[in-house]
């Protein structure tokens, strides 16, 4: 009986080295509009309470020492906006320019739902 138990565990410890292997050889990526015109309302809820999370746990961090720049900003000028302002702002903008897909999604809510940073001018 002692055995099986041992098996077991050894089973469940190279189920799990293979799992992290497999997910270490993935390469992160930065979500687009691509990915985001396909999202359910509460992914990008997540995503967006995701961001502000990290802003949030960041700027707490430091303490005493300044912020990370872009966690304080996001903090600061996110506040005064709601989670549904900040999607409908993403979707507008994906909306309206189909040909900027690949624009990453924290891009665009840089330049659309904060200060930090001005939006691109367009070509003429």
């Amino acid at each position: 009986m002692k055995f099986r138990g041992g098996a077991l565990v050894l089973v469940l410890v190279m189920l799990f080295a293979l799992g992290t292997a497999a997910l270490a050889t993935e390469k992160g990526f930065l979500w687009d509009g691509t990915q985001w015109k396909d999202m359910t309302n509460d992914i990008k809820v997540a995503y967006v309470k995701g961001i502000g999370n990290m802003a949030d746990f960041e700027t707490a961090a430091a303490g005493s020492a300044p912020p990370p720049c872009i966690s304080k900003g996001f903090v600061d000028e996110l506040k005064t906006k709601t989670i549904a302002a900040v999607i409908a702002e993403v979707d507008k903008f994906y909306n309206e320019n189909p040909a900027k897909l690949n624009l990453p999604v924290i891009a665009v809510i840089m330049q659309r739902c904060t200060k930090l940073c001005a939006p691109t001018a367009e070509k003429k």
